[in-house]
């Protein structure tokens, strides 16, 4: 497994109605060992991800405040494949325009539940063992944490503050 293989894998998934079963069945099909090496390329997406930086554009899109929510963003960011994510990580406010953020009871909903564990549960299912777990929610978030206050947030997200921004 390598990169390349990993982005595909999770390009082929994103436009499934249900991407943990997409994923899972994607997975089924590879070696235990490929299964492990996705997994581990799958916990380095999210530690590169798990920064105080990305957590303030996720707070001013979806009101992310918790280390859950913020992973589950994680995962949504992820899923949107290798050149998406490249992208918003180098400019957020690319999100003002993104057409693919999902909405749910006509707030913006950009959470991926649980897909960081989809490997090392068919992992488990397959061997009966047990891959060390990301654990990433126990980490501290890289950076200077960001301060949520409107007015800070609104100079550093123009764009994302006034499209998405609700009474916090």
């Amino acid at each position: 497994m390598n990169n390349d293989t990993f982005w595909q894998i999770i390009e082929s998934i994103q436009h499934e109605n249900d991407v943990n079963l997409a994923l899972r069945t994607a997975l089924s099909t590879l070696e235990k060992e490929a299964i492990a090496q996705f997994d581990q390329l799958y916990t380095q997406q999210l530690r590169q991800l798990w920064h105080w930086d990305n957590w303030a554009f996720a707070y001013v899109i979806c009101g992310c405040n918790s280390e859950y929510d913020f992973l589950d963003f994680c995962n949504w960011l992820i899923l949107q494949g290798k050149n998406n994510l490249d992208s918003i990580v180098n400019d957020p406010e690319t999100l003002a325009d993104y057409p693919d953020i999902p909405y749910k009871d006509s707030l913006p909903a950009p959470y991926c539940d649980e897909l960081d564990l989809v490997a090392g549960l068919l992992y488990e299912d397959i061997t009966n063992e047990e891959l060390p777990y990301h654990n990433v929610v126990n980490f501290q978030p890289q950076g200077k944490k960001f301060k949520n206050k409107p007015k800070l947030l609104k100079e550093q997200f123009p764009k994302l503050y006034e499209k998405f921004w609700q009474q916090k």
